[in-house]
């Protein structure tokens, strides 16, 4: 069988008979992909399969790829490749530790550019696609002040307020995930192809789909679950009744993130959707600062980015936090109780010092790195 990391992972995404939720489940048990292609049947059933994972698996294995796939899986690698991506695994190193703590966290996600803009500390900044040219504005500057404040801009590249959102948070040369509905290669709209390539300078596209995917109407639905799963909050700048936006806050709340939202007028049939969250308690946003003191004292300023230096800028080690880990381990319900601190901010705290190789995260909990930088593998 070809040993290829992303090629295994497209095979096991691959598999017919074998849902989201039981592929996660079978990962997170033998801990890689590799090690799940290679689980004998009994293995399998060990670990919870079905008879028909079992014998996806067993095919796959034996032919390298599955009969009933509905796309080749060589031409989806080949699409991989072709634009730089990277394939991030659920329980491995580089999968957002955020993300992973949602009800439903996508097994894979293909990405590519800036990936470390995936660990960083994010906003979601949402709306309308026909939206108003202050609501346009509004979200521009949001995202630039999101930026300043130390923030990721977080959205869907979708027309309207999503592609301000983006180019706000470009404008401040600060770093933008842009969270897709298809595969990795095809940018949906493709009027937003110019802005896609220009985020990857700073920031990174990303998507649960894997290459070839079209953009099918109820992929819109599963992608908001992650733009609101990678961020500490979301901020709903111009939205009608009903939207994809409120899908989107509805559920960052299921979540349990933050819900922001700017104040219409009454009149203003686009605002009315904002003006329902408010009355159902989202934090009313007149500037960036109500949207930082809600999330807490998580962002110190950092240097800027230019498009010239498109690494992004290393988030400052929360030592409140670091103090807290031992060698021996320890859990996240600990740490928030022991920290006194809301779990969303332990949680990207937690990321920061993934991140830079400060702890390990094993069998679920988080370990401190003796030499302070962990090693490849090591992370689960």
């Amino acid at each position: 069988m070809d040993t290829d990391h992303a090629r295994q992972c497209l095979l096991l995404h691959s598999l017919p008979h074998v849902p989201r939720r039981q592929l996660r489940g079978l990962l997170q048990h033998f801990n890689s992909p590799e090690a799940l292609l290679q689980a004998s049947p009994p293995e399998l059933v060990a670990a919870g399969a079905t008879p028909a994972a079992v014998q996806d698996l067993a095919l796959v294995r034996r032919r390298g790829r599955h009969p009933q796939a509905l796309v080749d899986v060589d031409q989806q690698h080949d699409r991989l490749r072709a634009f730089g991506a990277r394939v991030l695994v659920l329980g491995q190193p580089g999968y957002p530790p955020l993300l992973a703590t949602i009800s439903d966290p996508p097994p894979f996600l293909y990405a590519r550019g800036q990936i470390e803009a995936l660990t960083m500390p994010q906003l979601a900044v949402v709306g309308s696609r026909k939206a108003s040219a202050v609501g346009l504005r509004a979200a521009t500057e949001l995202a630039a002040d999101a930026v300043a404040a130390g923030l990721a801009v977080t959205s869907g590249l979708a027309l309207g307020i999503d592609a301000a959102a983006h180019r706000g948070a470009l404008n401040a040369r600060g770093a933008s995930v842009a969270v897709m509905a298809t595969g990795i290669e095809a940018v949906y709209p493709r009027r937003h192809a110019a802005l896609a390539t220009e985020l990857l300078q700073t920031g990174c596209l990303v998507t649960e789909f894997p290459p070839l995917t079209p953009p099918l109407p109820g992929h819109f639905p599963a992608r908001n679950r992650i733009i609101s799963g990678l961020s500490l909050g979301v901020l709903v700048v111009e939205a009608a009744l009903p939207s994809g936006s409120l899908i989107t806050a509805n559920t960052a709340l299921e979540q349990g993130r933050e819900v922001f939202a700017l104040p219409w007028f009454p009149g203003h049939a686009g605002g009315r959707g904002c003006l329902h969250l408010l009355r159902d308690g989202a934090v009313l946003v007149q500037g960036i600062d109500d949207v930082v003191d809600n999330l807490g004292p998580l962002f110190d300023a950092r240097p800027s980015l230019s498009p010239t230096s498109p690494a992004v800028a290393p988030p400052p080690t929360p030592h409140w936090l670091l103090a807290l880990i031992s060698a021996e381990g320890v859990d996240v319900d600990t740490l928030v109780a022991a920290s006194d601190r809301p779990l969303p901010e332990v949680l990207s705290a937690l990321s920061m010092l993934e991140a830079q190789g400060s702890v390990l995260r094993e069998a679920g909990r988080y370990l401190r790195c003796q030499s302070g930088l962990a090693t490849p593998g090591e992370s689960r």
